[in-house]
């Protein structure tokens, strides 16, 4: 016999004093065989802890996809009830542990799993003291809460349902803009109601929700008399029994019983209680609940620790209609949410009068035959017209996908059904493949790189395939990709029969990723790494001289005399004469340093493992080769400078920020004395460190607030559809400076930045234009963007600032949309989805902004739950010209719509690109030609501490 665990020695402690409980006084509903495992040598044990009582359809549904998800496996499942809808207050609720103890005190369990919030309330409640030790896998849980996703030792499965989406459609079908939901008191109840308050921010919201709670049974028809046939009806909670406060009523009988004596229609997002009376809606299938949960337990069982594994935060919902329902209301079944699936549809005409059949062709013998013969050819005609409709559905699917090649496999990864081209099998036809298994069959070519176990490990786990990719090497110098996409099938009941999928090759796709990749890191007109790849380089440098003790040189590098070129020749010119001296001064430096274009005519140049000597050196032959340097154009020569700031990087040196903005004063000063020279800036440089003090005045940005000499100015966003007219602007900042005129951000924001003072900005807009909104636009519905810096996004101080000051304020949260940049967000990744998520919490909306200017745009899209995409102005102003362009947008717009996110295109400058984004289907539109930046009168500006 193995050693108690503690949770078993706590409750067989309690136990002794409380021999004489039994489970008839418990008056608890427990089900399950009372047999315990005899010895420690027995199969593994789970421990099942359903909430509700087991004749709730909804606790039906949940054993008995538990009891098949463990089939064939030699695993012991055990099913207790907790039985708290009719106990809610659960005074039993110790009681039901110690009867828990008493008969499972010998069985060792190895699972704790808990379904619904009562029953892991119950168990959280006493885990420190009785059950530390057990792994712990929940399920049905409605909150997905922070600190239970930080649960030690436990893991599980979210009940989320498509509340949203289903009182949408329900307001669809009925053409009704008002919408009854009918719910009950409990905790269940009141969260579903809360995550329903979403359906006001749909882009046709209702004009009106009715909220009916604890209904009676016998009160039915007196709760609902005032109300239109025509308004649909929500069940999103229970009826009751006898009174407002009486037991509830189960999940089926109380739709049985708003249906018999309502004629309105009846929705849910409850799959158990679809042919009960409801039409329909985006269902919860239980049962496949209850199975991803078993899969996180048979991990646990496996020897995988439970804090290695990740919840399942959503849950997998399906649009599923009663086709009796849908008749009886005249909605035609082919208007549909896409994929939608009906149930109880009308019968056979045969299946409906087989015995009149029978009884006829009894009394008329001389037409049995003809009868029989009539009967199977109507019965092959109907097959083939399912196989022609399967196969009509699979072609459908193909061609809305671009897909090249569609594919089933059976449970064994054998292939069973193939249709489309196989480039990398050509002296193969797809059916003979037919009965192969996947791993043989992509082994039949030694020029395929396809990740066999990587693909079992989807499959085995029953997860949907989404773009996974292979290689195909069809010569020595060219290489194709393709993306499989699959999902798992099942059959009518519910069984796993394999996958189906498509293929589709992405080689142009791919080849275009790369080259947004490409145009994130390097300058597109000198071909030089760019600012934010230099300032990646230059972080490096500094890590490596503090820990290597290695010494090395920043230069900054600015032209002389450039201006002129612009000014009389153009810059199409100057760009010219750029491009041809980057090239000059990449050939002018080792393979090893890192040379980069920050920006107009300036240059950053990183010499690693360098002396401020052999620094020196260096420069002055780029110096040189600039000054003998002649660029012509036309009839005429110009010639131009470059004047250099070196900086030692020593282990001791500062940070990059600051070696970069030292390095750029030293260049000032080169320029100062004569320029065409080098300027190298000692740590002890007493000129030089008075000229940062200079530049600091700027950075006195609280001395400008308490001044009043920011202020805001606001320019729209239009929507390109006629779908969406709410009002949205965004908020532009704007200053002051002592002599009253007007600084651009692009100057003292910088500056702010580099000072540390950015969100001190941040703060003083934000609670300006929240404390004077009522007053600054004329709709209460208009929506506001506000710019956030990168260091707000990381300051936690700021988080509860803001949320504090939304709430407190007369402001609807969901008018209120803040703007990172890309580039912000994902240098403060984890800081930026933590504060993009208490943010959202209360309502607050938010916009990715210069997206496709990023590093990494498409990689860490999906880990930023933001609401909008704003499309780089650098790419949208030339989409009219550059078809490259044309296509990074309409790419970027796709992948937003397909994540749920709206896009934004700034810089719209012409009508010709107006009308291009509404080609691409761009939602909204920022720019010149939809409106300039115009101030906000009435303004009165916050005072910060």
């Amino acid at each position: 016999m193995r050693t108690l665990t503690r949770f078993e020695q706590r409750l067989r402690s309690l136990m002794m004093g409380s021999a004489l409980l039994s489970s008839a006084v418990l008056g608890i509903a427990v089900s399950g065989a009372w047999a315990l495992p005899e010895t420690a040598a027995d199969p593994p044990t789970v421990l099942v802890i359903h909430s509700y009582h087991a004749d709730l359809s909804w606790t039906s549904d949940l054993k008995s996809g538990i009891n098949s998800g463990f089939e064939g496996a030699d695993v012991q499942v055990f099913h207790e009830y907790l039985d708290a809808k009719r106990y809610p207050q659960l005074a039993h609720g110790e009681r039901f542990l110690q009867y828990l103890d008493r008969k499972y005190q010998d069985a060792g369990i190895d699972v704790l799993m808990v379904s619904d919030d009562p029953g892991l309330s119950l168990v959280l409640g006493h885990r420190d003291d009785w059950l530390e030790t057990i792994p712990l896998v929940y399920l049905g849980i409605n909150h997905v809460e922070p600190a239970l996703l930080e649960l030690p030792r436990a893991t599980g499965v979210f009940e989320t349902h498509s509340i949203v989406e289903t009182a949408a459609e329900a307001l669809r079908q009925s053409r009704s803009s008002t919408l009854i939901v009918v719910t009950d008191s409990s905790e269940t109840g009141q969260a579903k109601l809360e995550r329903l308050q979403a359906v006001r921010q749909l882009p046709d919201p209702p004009d009106r929700i009715v909220v009916v709670k604890n209904v009676p049974l016998d009160q039915i028809a007196a709760r609902f008399q005032d109300y239109p046939a025509d308004w649909p009806i929500y069940l999103v909670g229970q009826l009751r029994h006898e009174s407002e406060t009486g037991p509830l009523v189960d999940f089926v009988e109380g739709a049985e019983a708003l249906r018999s004596q309502l004629p309105n229609p009846i929705y849910s997002h409850s799959e158990m209680l679809l042919g009960n009376g409801v039409v329909g809606g985006k269902l919860l299938d239980s049962e496949y609940h209850a199975r991803q949960a078993v899969r996180l337990t048979q991990r646990i069982l496996d020897g995988e620790a439970p804090g290695d594994i990740l919840p399942i935060q959503t849950s997998e919902n399906f649009w599923k209609f009663d086709a009796q329902e849908l008749a009886r209301f005249d909605t035609d079944p082919t208007n549909l949410p896409y994929g939608s699936e009906l149930v109880n549809e009308e019968v056979s005409f045969y299946q409906r009068y087989r015995n009149l059949v029978w009884i006829t062709a009894g009394a008329f013998a001389t037409s049995v035959l003809i009868i029989v013969l009539l009967i199977d050819v109507i019965r092959r005609r109907a097959a083939a017209a399912k196989i022609l409709q399967d196969n009509e559905q699979r072609y459908r699917d193909l061609a809305e996908s671009g897909a090249d090649l569609f594919w089933e496999t059976d449970t064994q990864l054998c292939f069973s059904y193939l249709s489309g081209k196989l480039p990398f099998l050509q002296t193969m036809p797809p059916e003979d493949l037919l009965g192969m298994p996947l791993k043989d069959a992509v082994a039949l070519s030694a020029q395929i790189d396809f990740d066999v176990e990587a693909f079992q490990r989807l499959t085995y786990q029953r997860q949907q395939i989404e773009g996974f990719t292979f290689r195909f090497r069809e010569t020595p110098s060219t290489v194709r990709i393709f993306k499989l996409n699959g999902r798992p099938i099942y059959d009518a009941h519910r069984q796993y029969v394999g996958y189906r999928g498509i293929q589709r090759e992405i080689t142009e796709e791919y080849q275009l990723s790369e080259t947004i990749a490409y145009q994130a890191t390097y300058d597109s007109l000198t071909g030089l790494i760019n600012r934010n790849e230099f300032d990646t380089r230059l972080k490096d440098a500094v890590m490596r001289s503090r820990s290597h003790q290695t010494h090395s040189v920043l230069c900054y590098l600015d032209l002389d005399q450039f201006k002129i070129v612009n000014d009389t020749a153009g810059h199409l010119v100057g760009d010219q004469l750029l491009a041809e001296l980057a090239h000059l001064l990449k050939q002018s430096v080792r393979l090893t340093d890192s040379l980069g274009r920050l920006g107009g005519d300036e240059f950053g140049l990183i010499l690693e493992g360098c002396t401020i000597e052999d620094g020196n050196k260096i420069c002055e032959t780029l110096i040189n080769k600039i000054q003998t340097y002649r660029f012509k154009w036309q009839d005429r020569q110009f010639n131009v400078g470059v004047s250099i700031g070196m900086v030692p990087i020593q282990p001791d040196a500062a940070n990059p920020i600051e070696l970069l903005s030292r390095a750029d004063l030293a260049c000032y000063k080169a320029k100062d004395l004569g320029r065409g020279r080098i300027y190298i800036a000692d740590h002890d440089d007493a000129e030089l460190d008075m000229r940062q003090s200079q530049m600091a005045r700027i950075a006195n940005i609280s001395q400008a607030i308490e001044e009043n000499r920011f202020f805001l100015v606001q320019q729209p966003i239009q929507s390109l559809f006629a779908f969406n007219k709410r009002p949205h602007v965004e908020i532009l900042l704007r200053l002051n400076d002592e002599s009253g005129e007007v600084i651009s951000p692009g100057q003292f924001i910088p500056v702010a930045e580099r000072y540390g003072l950015i969100s001190l900005i941040d703060r003083w807009v934000l609670e300006t234009v929240v404390k004077n909104y009522d007053q600054l636009f004329d709709q209460s519905n208009t929506l506001v963007s506000i710019n956030l810096s990168g260091a707000s996004l990381s300051d936690d101080r700021f988080i509860d600032f803001a949320q504090s000051l939304i709430c407190q304020s007369h402001i609807d949260p969901h008018c209120v949309c803040f703007e990172i940049t890309e580039t912000a967000a994902i240098s403060h990744l984890d800081q930026a989805t933590k504060f993009i998520k208490a943010m959202k919490a209360i309502g607050v909306r938010f916009a990715l902004d210069d997206f496709g200017s990023g590093v990494s745009s498409f990689g860490y899209l999906r880990s930023l739950p933001v609401d909008y995409l704003k499309i780089d102005g650098a790419l949208v102003r030339n989409i009219t010209q550059e078809r490259c362009d044309r296509t990074i947008v309409d790419l970027i717009n796709q992948v937003a719509h397909m994540m749920g996110m709206r896009t934004i295109a700034e810089f719209v400058e012409d009508a010709e690109t107006l009308k291009q984004l509404r080609l691409l289907e761009v939602d909204y539109a920022q720019g010149y030609e939809i409106g300039r930046p115009v101030p906000l009168d009435g303004v009165i500006p916050a005072k910060l501490d």
